[in-house]
């Protein structure tokens, strides 16, 4: 209901006029390079990101997509192009980012380490296809809810109702190609995510999206947006590279706050992780009908419902987990965001580790 079908001419009239005029229900995303909707194409629920052409890398990076086939990554249908709009057709599982996720609910530390080992087969079947993905980020992982886990090793002992999958390649590269995107990662905040050496415009490795994968873990663990008390991407871009300035940096991050008062984001104290955490980073708030009882009533209870609904796929077969174990995973974050990149543990590494921990947090 309210879906794009994309039939040949509906595909030609998307590709001459750009996207249509949305609706609440269409859209799935909006990003720095296109925005994403449901569709129908060939009697399947998909969704299509329509790209403008000035945005022709954007296409040509999407593009990797398809020679790539894993069960955890998104999957591209059919990519076309035009001389005003591109469109990107992909596979579209019932679920959610794992952003959304990450606002709605505090993730217990056996779903953290089973989320992160999906990210991490995805970026060892790119790696060895010769793709960086260059923007992994809790936004660009979708989970596939209700989808029953046929993992490997470890991952397969524990059951879950969920899979996730890599999504938005439009900031890949083959491996050796020249990345000229860093201006604009800058521009539109996923620096946040970005390794040194990325933001330096060195030569680009599997190490550069460990690296970004270590941020997400850190966030899965603190549910912030990394480097939340500073809104000026240079200051933080600055700060990684030259003082390594990491998530966790916390009196590094004070400090910068209090010479940069009107970067001051929200402190601790003022932090509502069941609100839109990253509020900042979707801009502000139009309107505002919170002195309305039975508007903001109203609205809690569907939050609370959603809530509660999400919260039955992760339920924790386990025990609360010990400091131990949460200490473990925090060093295995941190190991991922060392500055020098061959110092870093690469994929296979720490899909070792992070089984280790798995092994121990699922232990009765």
């Amino acid at each position: 209901m309210g879906e794009i079908l994309l039939n040949t001419p509906k595909r030609e009239q998307l590709l001459k006029d750009g996207p249509p005029m949305p609706t609440r229900c269409q859209i799935l995303g909006r990003g720095a390079y296109g925005t994403v909707f449901k569709a129908i194409y060939r009697d399947r629920s998909v969704a299509v990101k329509i790209i403008r052409a000035q945005a022709a890398s954007t296409l040509h990076n999407e593009s990797h997509l398809l020679n790539l086939e894993h069960r955890n990554i998104v999957r591209l249908l059919k990519l076309e192009s035009a001389a005003e709009f591109g469109l990107v057709i992909m596979e579209c599982p019932r679920g959610q980012s794992l952003q959304r996720i990450v606002d709605a609910l505090a993730l217990p530390l056996i779903h953290r380490v089973l989320i992160t080992l999906d990210v991490v087969a995805a970026l060892k079947y790119c790696h060895s296809r010769n793709v960086l993905h260059l923007d992994v980020k809790p936004t660009n992982v979708l989970v596939a809810l209700g989808t029953k886990s046929s993992g490997v090793g470890n991952s397969s002992k524990v059951k879950r109702s969920y899979i996730c999958k890599l999504c938005d390649f439009g900031s890949s590269i083959e491996m050796g190609e020249f990345c000229a995107r860093q201006e604009a990662a800058i521009a539109n905040g996923t620096l946040r995510y970005m390794s040194p050496e990325a933001l330096r415009s060195d030569n680009l490795s599997e190490a550069s999206d460990i690296y970004s994968l270590g941020i997400t873990m850190w966030q899965l663990q603190t549910r912030r947006l990394p480097y939340h008390m500073l809104d000026c991407n240079e200051t933080i871009a600055y700060q990684v590279v030259k003082h390594e300035l990491r998530p966790d940096s916390y009196h590094q991050l004070k400090i910068l706050a209090l010479d940069n008062p009107c970067e001051i984001g929200p402190t601790d104290s003022d932090w509502d992780f069941n609100d839109v955490i990253y509020r900042k980073a979707h801009g502000p708030i139009c309107r505002n009908l919170s002195l309305d009882p039975s508007y903001t009533a109203g609205r809690d209870l569907k939050k609370k419902r959603r809530r509660n609904r999400l919260a039955l796929h992760f339920d924790s077969p386990a025990p609360e987990a010990s400091a131990c174990l949460e200490n473990a995973y925090s060093k295995l974050y941190k190991s991922c965001w060392v500055s020098a990149p061959e110092s870093r543990f690469s994929s296979l590494q720490l899909k070792h580790e992070l089984e280790l921990i798995l092994c121990r947090s699922a232990a009765p």
